[in-house]
């Protein structure tokens, strides 16, 4: 498998429109609930200050996965915020055979060092257990989250980041939890988590039990330097392991 860098950003409308028809097919077969030009409009089309995009092949030249990096650049709640967010989708045979997500979050922290005036975070809206699982487990801080409570300002910062992406909110009573409509065609049946095993997927679940309805947790995530490298050291050691583990077996 090999992996193509797409700078979007600098496409023009025809470009663009050949970049989407190239990757929906793939989208329809990995997630229901997304229609051609919404998946055009929030992933290709996107309104970011700069997208990058991985695209995934086979030996065959096939496509197979796509991760799609957005940094946007706003004033929100009065002060200058870089915000990361991300798309990504890989057929099961291809999972977990390349370190596209380094490339990711080495483009970030080359986003964050041209960006020292903006304050950076990752923002989501989670909508599968094992994705929050592994940002929950790699970076240095992240809310909400099992271990420890979120503070107050990182919460109204959530709720207004949502209001800015157009997130709305399924039911008062769980107001982190958001429409996404992204349903991935592998949710026909829950998997049920091991809470000794992966205690941030069940709390996942626990936070929001409809998520196989296209439903996602809102969660943010500091992306400063410093954060970055430490997640960085963190995912190159626990891949580093997993490595060491299955040589000895």
């Amino acid at each position: 498998m090999f992996t193509q860098k797409i700078a979007v950003h600098r496409l023009d409308s025809v470009q663009r429109a050949a970049l989407s028809q190239q990757m929906y097919p793939l989208q329809a077969q990995l997630f229901a609930g997304v229609d051609y030009e919404t998946f055009r409009t929030y992933v290709v089309d996107s309104t970011a200050w700069r997208t990058w995009i991985y695209l995934h092949r086979s030996e065959q030249g096939e496509l197979v996965g796509y991760l799609a990096l957005h940094t946007f650049r706003k004033v929100i709640t009065g002060k200058r915020r870089q915000i990361f967010r991300m798309e990504t989708g890989k057929l099961p045979a291809y999972r977990g055979r390349d370190l596209t997500v380094l490339r990711a979050m080495a483009r970030m922290l080359v986003h964050s060092l041209s960006g020292l005036r903006y304050e950076s975070f990752f923002f989501a809206s989670m909508v599968y257990p094992s994705s929050y699982a592994m940002a929950a487990k790699y970076a240095p801080r992240v809310w909400p989250t099992l271990s420890h409570d979120m503070p107050a300002e990182k919460e109204a910062l959530l709720y207004e980041l949502a209001d800015v992406f157009k997130l709305r909110m399924v039911t008062p009573s769980a107001p982190l939890v958001r429409y996404v409509g992204w349903i991935t065609r592998e949710q026909g049946k829950k998997v049920v988590w091991n809470p000794t095993i992966n205690p941030h997927a069940v709390y996942f679940t626990q936070q929001n039990p409809t998520y196989d309805l296209g439903h996602g947790l809102l969660t943010l995530v500091p992306a400063s330097i410093w954060d970055i490298c430490r997640a960085l050291v963190r995912f190159l050691t626990g891949r580093g392991q997993r490595l060491l583990r299955t040589h000895r077996n």
